[in-house]
């Protein structure tokens, strides 16, 4: 690995655009967007169907909107997408919603980024079966969690979460090669706060950091 290569900083989910110069960007658009308006963004994005907004759209509209704007190249990902148990809407409906727009990833091959909340364990048989890399997003989980889900094909994103001392010991311990970093929904940090902050919670230079989750990136979208 060159290490004079100057490797840009990788944000894997978030809804702001770049803020550096230096930076790659996922940003979350949702399915708000048509096809037309992604083409023209200066970035790439991630779509689909958040577990709080499911009521907004029936299942069929919802798959057939996905297929129609994620098949675009500027679309990286499928999400986020997932099962939030701490929300009033049934988990029945969204697991409706979350295996149909799996069956869409699955069908594009692409990622998928998910948001899940009291949630990691019923998201394992579809880490099984699905096929396509997970990217937990501001994981929270605990480290026997994270070891379940670190056996399949699967990513797990920091972010604002690495000053939470809990969630800091369960980064230590996840390995390079699954991490990813973003920003989310935070604007007061910048994506080179949240590689400062993990570089010294794993106690290697921001240089090996970048390198390593500029690598990840690299595997996670090679087929597409």
């Amino acid at each position: 690995m060159d290490s004079t290569t100057n490797y840009k900083y990788i944000n894997i989910h978030s809804h702001q655009k770049p803020q550096l110069k230096d930076e790659i960007v996922v940003r979350n658009a949702y399915l708000r967007l048509s096809a037309g308006q992604i083409e023209h963004l200066p970035y790439s994005i991630s779509v689909g169907l958040h577990p709080w907004h499911v009521h907004t759209m029936n299942v069929n509209d919802c798959a057939d909107k996905l297929i129609e704007i994620a098949s675009s190249e500027k679309v990286l990902a499928i999400g986020e997408i997932g099962v939030d148990r701490s929300i009033e809407i049934s988990v029945n409906t969204q697991f409706k919603y979350f295996e149909t727009q799996l069956n869409v990833a699955r069908a594009l091959q692409k990622p998928v980024i998910i948001h899940a909340v009291r949630s990691y364990s019923d998201i394992i048989p579809y880490l099984k079966k699905t096929k396509v890399p997970f990217i937990f997003h501001q994981f929270q989980g605990n480290e026997q969690q994270a070891k379940e889900l670190l056996k399949h094909n699967s990513y797990l994103s920091f972010g604002s979460n690495l000053f939470d001392n809990k969630v800091a010991l369960v980064f230590q311990k996840t390995p390079l090669e699954h991490i990813f970093l973003e920003t989310d929904t935070s604007t007061q940090m910048s994506i080179h706060d949240i590689y400062k902050k993990a570089a010294l919670q794993k106690e290697i230079e921001i240089d090996e950091l970048k390198s390593m989750v500029f690598h990840n990136f690299a595997n996670l979208i090679k087929n597409q």
